[in-house]
């Protein structure tokens, strides 16, 4: 059985090749020598290789225990926190994930490509191309500028490869979206094709994989559309008029605990709980809670989204009191409202309550790290179809990349979406096997849930506002992709929903955030060319190519 550890420490591109020895290490016993000095590469088979990068997958489907409750969430306005961080505002785990799997799958490909029979591994082939344009592109709409198209070679030997000079994000896009699209275009159902078996992300379902692929094409695209429409245009085009996920929850992509039988993934078990905890501070933002109801009244009487039930709870008095999202000065709550005693017999639901003046996020979210405990009823997610729809909305309702505007298509997008994802989120709630308290009776939205939401004023479709509907309707989706809000927000010009009163204390708490610095190794160890890249000065308010 594989079991994955986490990996805190930061890492440089110098160091690419005592990171992947050890994650091979971890990843099988049947290495010609384990714990040896590194002579080459070593002898894991394609299977080993390509479970171990499942592993730092794993990590990287979320972006950070701290940065998600300290900053991602208030940055986005997805939440708020009563105080500020004890945590800087920085990310480099995902930085060393990825340049531990970047070799891993270099590797992966050259001995693919280069067999006489390369032809069969043409769809394991395309994974490896899914997966690292999906890790690359989430990295780098995190940092802007990185190593890539010559990082990761020290490990096949290379002594020419250990600094690796920075790629411009235009060109990481560029690279990635020919990888997606070659993906897209070679996947394939004959009979002669290697498999990696019942394997970690889709379990080998081909058709399911098409449309993972050619739906991140879809959402990169349109992240680029307004920098570089020439090379971003054909891509949309084409994306949207071939498979696509479409089921709300069965076609959504992350990593569960039940993925794959046999095969022990953490899927952020410890990450989950940590940001669902006290010391995160984090409480349910007016911002957010301004969309799922129709007024402050206090006992839940104006709440018409179901979503705002499952994603939060009310305060220690049984009363829906948002946090102010941009208060002039820190208000100070209290209770232990993540404690997980709470659902004992001993403690009582209420006892850490007690105190607790403002709505938290739902207690279950944390409970045991992963909701839906053994069932693994909620991933951490990579794409939904809810959020498909919403791209699709968007396309039609711009009329952009040579799709005719359609306001007719762009709203029947529009609700697809909005329905997809208040089943997605019923359905997580309904299937959680320690979810207890206030859990919803069915797993199944009603057609008068359903209505409740599409036919208020808030949320009803029209096309004098529809791209900032179709905004605000993703950005509630992405409510467990924060990093992936992020990037929407800034793709956009903060066209995401944002509170109105003080907007100047935001803007020097969060909305000067424009993107992580570097881990402090890159300095260190890469030094010429971080300079290239930084001019000396990397700093978190230097706008990435993405920006508007």
């Amino acid at each position: 059985m594989f079991k994955y550890h986490h990996i805190k420490q930061r890492t440089a591109i110098l160091t690419t090749m005592v990171f992947v020895t050890v994650i091979l290490a971890s990843c099988t016993r049947n290495f010609q020598k384990e714990n040896a000095p590194y002579s080459g590469p070593a002898s894991a088979t394609l299977q080993q290789l390509y479970t171990g990068i499942g592993a730092n997958i794993d990590r990287a489907a979320d972006i950070g225990d701290w940065s998600e409750a300290r900053w991602l969430y208030p940055i986005t306005q997805l939440g708020a926190v009563y105080a500020a961080s004890d945590f800087t505002f920085v990310e480099s785990q995902n930085w060393g994930l990825f340049y531990a799997n970047l070799p891993a799958m270099d590797q992966m490909l050259t001995t693919m490509t280069s067999s006489p029979d390369s032809a069969t591994y043409t769809n394991a082939i395309a994974m490896v191309k899914v997966l690292r344009a999906y890790q690359a592109l989430e990295l780098s709409n995190l940092y802007g500028d990185m190593p890539y198209s010559k990082a990761g070679k020290a490990f096949s030997g290379s002594t020419t490869d250990l600094k690796v000079p920075y790629d411009k994000q235009q060109d990481i896009y560029k690279s990635c979206l020919n990888d997606l699209t070659w993906a897209v275009n070679h996947f394939n159902t004959n009979s002669n094709q290697y498999s990696f078996g019942n394997e970690f992300l889709i379990g080998g379902n081909i058709s399911k994989w098409t449309a993972f692929a050619n739906s991140l094409r879809l959402r990169y695209a349109l992240t680029i559309y307004d920098k570089d429409n020439t090379d971003a245009a054909p891509i949309i085009a084409d994306a949207i008029n071939k498979p696509l996920l479409t089921d709300a929850v069965a076609d959504v992509v992350g990593l569960s605990q039940t993925n794959i039988p046999g095969i022990s993934f953490d899927i952020d078990g410890a990450g989950r709980g940590f940001f669902f905890h006290q010391e995160s501070r984090a409480r349910m933002g007016s911002t957010l809670w301004n969309l799922f109801s129709n007024n402050n009244n206090t006992d839940g009487s104006g709440i018409f989204d179901l979503r705002c039930n499952i994603f939060f709870e009310p305060n220690g008095a049984g009363e829906w009191v948002p946090y102010p999202q941009n208060p002039a000065t820190p208000i100070s709550d209290g209770g232990d409202p993540y404690n997980t005693e709470r659902d004992a017999d001993n403690k009582g639901w209420a006892a850490h309550k007690a105190g607790n003046l403002y709505s938290d996020y739902n207690y279950y979210w944390g409970r045991d790290g992963i909701i839906g405990g053994s069932t693994g009823a909620c991933p951490e997610i990579f794409i939904t179809p809810a959020e498909v729809h919403f791209l699709k909305a968007e396309v039609y309702a711009r009329g952009i990349a040579g799709v005719a505007q359609n306001m007719t298509t762009a709203q029947t997008e529009y609700e697809a979406g909005v329905t997809a994802s208040l089943t997605f989120w019923k359905s997580m709630a309904f299937n959680s096997s320690i979810w207890v308290v206030n859990k919803p009776a069915s797993a199944t939205p009603t057609n008068a849930e359903i209505s409740a939401v599409l036919t208020n004023p808030k949320v009803a479709f029209n096309g004098a506002n529809a791209v900032s509907l179709i905004y605000a309707q993703e950005w509630i989706d992405l409510f467990r992709q924060p990093w992936v809000a992020w990037t929407l927000m800034r793709r956009t010009g903060n066209a995401t929903p944002q509170d109105a009163n003080n907007p100047a204390g935001y803007t020097q708490n969060y909305g000067s955030l424009q993107r992580y610095q570097y881990p402090a190794d890159e300095q260190q160890l890469n030094n010429a060319n971080w300079q290239a890249a930084t001019g000396g000065s990397d700093l978190t308010g230097t706008k990435i190519w993405i920006a508007k």
